[in-house]
């Protein structure tokens, strides 16, 4: 049944929601409920291709579509060209394709590209919501099902949503700045060292210290870690990235 066929639940509070999303998991299944909510299948989150050449499957970021759902199509139909480099380099704003319409606007060979990937699937529906962010640049995030064309509320409703959950995967996703350590760069050697298994003694004779003062070292390193001994200071510098 079509969003237009029943009522369309609301999903509430999509911003307060967001901020408790601490993983890519738990972006994922919000976009699942907002994919059914909409009367959608799928959803797709797809990089900018870094030209017009190559697979579309190699560009997704995160989908809740079947694997073979893409990669069929391109097994069957090599990809010549990435419908999604020209729409990403030249529209900002967001466009349905009509898969049971003669024409859709602003498709391009895009419409080629979705039907052969919606073939066996019994889609007529593609919702594309360009979205930006300044440290990756273009990217989409799209909207795949069988449904009946999409309301003005609609659109206004899934594109704000697709561009906060776009800048919300992306900071969830990023790698956090490693902190400064608090490390001299002696009892990092010392930890490192120790961590696998050489003695106090071992370690002063590769670094051409006294036994006295890698203890001194390692002591600090403890100490500063708030370890109650070196085999505890190792775990913690192991697991904070201080040492590899």
């Amino acid at each position: 049944m079509t969003v237009q066929g029943r009522q369309k639940q609301q999903i509430p509070n999509i911003p307060q929601r967001l901020e408790l999303c601490a993983t890519q998991f738990d972006i994922l299944r919000l976009l699942r409920e907002i994919t059914e909510t909409y009367g959608f299948q799928y959803f797709f989150v797809v990089n900018n291709p870094d030209s017009d050449v190559g697979a579309f499957s190699k560009n997704i970021i995160i989908t809740s579509a079947p694997s073979e759902m893409v990669q069929r199509h391109e097994a069957d139909a090599p990809v010549v060209s990435n419908p999604f480099a020209a729409i990403l380099r030249d529209t900002g704003a967001p466009f349905e394709v009509r898969l049971d319409a003669l024409k859709s606007p602003d498709a391009g060979d895009f419409k080629v590209f979705a039907e052969g990937v919606s073939t066996g699937y019994d889609l007529d529906s593609w919702f594309i919501i360009p979205v930006y962010h300044p440290d990756h640049g273009p990217a989409a995030v799209c909207f795949v099902g069988k449904r009946g064309p999409m309301s003005l509320a609609e659109t206004a409703e899934l594109s704000l949503y697709g561009h906060l959950l776009h800048q919300k995967l992306r900071r969830v996703s990023a790698r956090p700045e490693k902190p400064n350590s608090p490390l001299t760069e002696r009892e990092r050697e010392c930890l490192i060292w120790t961590s696998v298994g050489k003695t106090s003694v071992e370690i002063a004779q590769i670094l051409d210290l006294s036994e006295h003062t890698v203890n001194h070292y390692l002591n600090n390193a403890a100490r500063k870690f708030d370890a109650v001994n070196r085999t505890q200071a190792v775990a913690y510098g192991l697991r904070l990235g201080f040492i590899e």
